[in-house]
């Protein structure tokens, strides 16, 4: 057989490598990213908005967002996907939030964001209430990057590495002294096979074995089960009534069931975030969205709180509103 050259071994590397760098581009997905920017505004100025950005932002990515978003744009998958692809930062010195999207078509990845901007301005006005917030579409949504199919890049890379790798077995090859296999060199792999065949077929044999050997194990552990079953379900034989105690014991009361906890009033003519937290803990049954709404305000209030929990009166419609299927105006 004759060897070929080193050369051409090298550039069919090289090909090789290109062909798979293409491959890869073309298996790839171009993502489009826009953004659009919303302003949040209080009566009271700069100073009362900027506490409560981080929670801004958490509600920018919320599920309730993405669920309302995905609901009115019908668009393909879940609403937890389009959650992961959503994402919120603060402008540096600013009141603004910036939403931004990515998705792999153009027009879609600027609608979902301009959606997003809207659906934000509607919750911050539904949510913030005490402080009153105000939100407005400050910049509306425009791509602002895109990622696309680099086919000329991933080509040129895998054929430096097919180049690479041919370059370091063509020095490897030349580096090794290839000796021709002699007829005894032959004979000896022969039977080198044919012991490894005569293993491997021993080892199949010991193996069926075993596993015949566990069915049956299975197969009387079934039957043990089967009978003991059938035990269970026999009827017992009638036990001999014992004899009368000098004394009867009385049975003892069960306890009362616990009651229901009942709606939060007010201590001391104000509300409570202490007795807030902990029946909004207990409300198990209540939905999903209802919790997660719960327990962002519980987190809001509590930079307003008391030492021991006591909220501010100016939280009163506040708490009243939001907590109204817990508590009990006063």
């Amino acid at each position: 057989m004759e060897r070929v050259p080193g050369w051409a071994a090298i550039l069919a590397a090289a090909a090789l490598g290109a062909g798979i760098g293409a491959a890869v581009a073309a298996g790839g997905h171009a993502q489009y990213k826009a953004e659009a920017e919303v302003v949040v505004q209080a009566k009271g100025g700069p100073g009362i908005v900027r506490p409560l950005l981080p929670n801004l932002r958490e509600l920018a990515t919320s599920s309730i967002l993405a669920g309302n978003v995905d609901s009115t744009l019908r668009l393909p998958g879940s609403p937890d996907s389009l959650r992961k692809r959503l994402h919120a930062s603060v402008a540096p010195g600013s009141q603004v939030i910036v939403l931004s999207v990515t998705d792999r078509h153009r027009d879609r990845a600027r609608q979902i964001a301009q959606e997003a901007a809207v659906v934000f301005a509607q919750l911050v006005q539904a949510r913030f209430r005490t402080p009153a917030l105000k939100a407005a579409v400050l910049d509306p949504a425009h791509v602002v990057s895109h990622r696309g199919r680099h086919f000329g890049r991933d080509a040129l890379l895998g054929a430096a590495i097919g180049l690479a790798l041919a370059l370091a077995a063509l020095l490897a090859l030349r580096r090794a002294p290839v000796a021709a296999p002699t007829d005894e060199k032959l004979a000896a792999r022969e039977r080198q096979l044919q012991e490894r065949i005569a293993l491997v077929t021993k080892r199949e044999r010991e193996l069926a074995k075993r596993a015949g050997g566990l069915a049956k194990r299975e197969r009387a552990l079934q039957a043990r089960e089967d009978e003991a079953r059938r035990d269970e379900a026999a009827p017992s034989k009638p036990r001999p009534e014992p004899a009368p105690a000098a004394e009867p014991v009385p049975e003892p009361t069960p306890a009362p069931a616990a009651p229901e906890p009942a709606p939060l009033q007010r201590r001391g003519g104000a509300w409570n975030l202490n007795d807030l937290e902990r029946l909004v803990a207990a409300k198990q049954d209540a939905p999903a969205e209802r919790m997660e709404e719960w327990r962002t305000y519980v987190f809001f209030l509590r930079d307003h709180a008391g030492i021991d929990g006591e909220l501010p009166s100016s939280f009163d419609p506040l708490v009243e509103d939001v907590f109204a299927d817990l508590v009990q105006a006063g």
